[in-house]
């Protein structure tokens, strides 16, 4: 599997859509807890009627297959690429999406409203959360938690564990569906390969609870944390803010003195934004909804 669109193989329904260059895909996708009936693999004209007759093409057939909502663009679930930026288009992040600005806004012409905003931002690593986070990285080795760093092809040996913990803590989540291992290594895992990345890991008796991952960005300029998760039942734990201390100490070992969080969701329980004097950088996206 090389090709994104092969998720689509475990789709319950999926259809192309096409207008004078404008094109998508309606996606049914019931092994997501909420909202089943989904856009994605968009391309989109400047052209206001067309845009509006592909969605409304699809609208059609959503309602004719019983469905209600139409919602993305998500192509199949939030392990494949979704969303659109919102802001800072001149910033270019990776991943990241790049759609242009009229997008969004055609998009809103027809209805749909942003359902999920998400964010990235630049952090200065020397702040009061950090020397917290230290405190605490020392106190969870005096429990008996071990942690650990691994880089480049260390960190692809660890792939079963990260993929476990992965599916674990983010079941139930925003536009989360289970896929088997192989959609993972074979379509998830495949934009990092040549990114010069780290992951960082908690152990407990043995067994991985929790990891971060990120990686240096292609052009050198910053380091980016892309993905966290500790196991359900090590969630009470303070086990994410030891492993965040991992990374930061990673990063400052590193050169750099700022690390990117990319991609949080504004809606999720755990979101949090950092003070206004070590945050820089900010660009936000979203997912739509439309009900008809």
């Amino acid at each position: 599997m090389r090709d994104e669109r092969e998720i689509l193989a475990l789709a319950d329904y999926h259809e192309r859509f096409e207008i004078n260059g404008c094109e998508a895909e309606l996606i049914v996708n019931k092994r997501m807890e909420d909202h089943w009936c989904l856009f994605g693999f968009v391309t989109l004209t400047e052209n206001e009627n067309d845009v509006a007759a592909l969605f409304s093409a699809m609208e059609q057939k959503a309602a004719e297959l019983g469905y209600h909502e139409l919602v993305g663009p998500v192509n199949f679930c939030s392990w494949m690429t979704y969303r659109w930026a919102i802001s800072r288009f001149d910033l270019h992040l990776f991943p990241d999406c790049t759609n242009p600005p009229y997008y969004p806004k055609l998009l809103e012409q027809n209805g749909y409203r942003q359902l999920y905003t998400y964010r990235s931002a630049n952090i200065d690593i020397h702040n009061p959360v950090y020397q917290m986070s230290e405190m605490l990285f020392r106190q969870k080795q005096a429990e008996g938690f071990v942690f650990r760093v691994f880089e480049g092809d260390a960190v692809y040996e660890k792939a079963d564990e990260v993929f476990a913990i992965s599916s674990a803590a983010f079941r139930g989540s925003h536009l989360y569906c289970d896929i088997p291992p192989e959609y993972f290594r074979a379509l998830y895992l495949q934009w990092t390969r040549g990114l010069k990345i780290a992951l960082g890991t908690a152990e407990f008796e043995g067994k991985t609870v929790g990891f971060v991952m990120g990686y240096d960005s292609p052009d050198g300029t910053c380091f980016i944390s892309k993905t966290s998760a500790v196991l359900p039942e090590f969630r009470k734990h303070k086990i994410y803010t030891a492993l965040m201390y991992l990374g930061w100490k990673y990063v400052l070992d590193h050169g750099y003195t700022k690390m990117m969080y990319h991609f949080q969701c504004e809606q999720k329980d755990t979101f949090r934004r950092f003070d206004d004097t070590v945050e820089s950088d900010e660009k936000r996206y979203a997912v739509w909804r439309k009900e008809f």
